[in-house]
């Protein structure tokens, strides 16, 4: 064999080829562990995070953004909060009775039926300004 100039390029160059398959085999596999590692943890962005680690092949960084996304706990917001504009995440089984809200909104308020009291009045006496506010203030003074 060590006579065989032939041979020992053979071997020399098969075991080159070898190496060198194994080490894309490598690196295909370690840049498709985000993806993996995603799809066990159950995140909604699987497919963005298997494609963000292959393009990690070209651009080594995107890999390590897609690693990071794969472990991070996935964020949902429901959509109805998503409707409203969702600034604030509330529950919507605890957002208050609008009911309420709506009685104190018809309801005038004490400051302006003072004012319309201390207004001067062309004809109408005391009484008739007595009359003129609503009966659920009385309750309340």
């Amino acid at each position: 064999m060590a006579n065989n100039p032939q041979v020992l390029m053979a071997v020399s160059l098969g075991l080159i080829l070898t190496c060198v398959v194994v080490i894309i085999l490598f690196i295909i596999f370690v840049h498709t562990m985000p993806g993996k590692i995603a799809r066990k943890r159950g995140s909604a962005q699987t497919e963005a995070i298997e494609i963000l680690s292959l393009l990690g092949l070209l651009i080594f960084p995107l890999w390590m953004a897609a690693l990071v996304w794969a472990y991070m706990k996935p964020f949902t917001l429901s959509v109805a909060l998503a409707d409203t504009g969702g600034g604030d995440a509330v529950d919507p089984q605890s957002a208050p009775d609008p009911e309420p809200m709506r009685e104190l909104a018809q309801e005038p308020k004490e400051d302006s039926v003072a004012v319309s009291d201390s207004a001067p009045q062309s004809d109408a006496g005391p009484a008739t300004a007595q009359a003129k506010r609503p009966a659920n203030l009385e309750t309340q003074a």
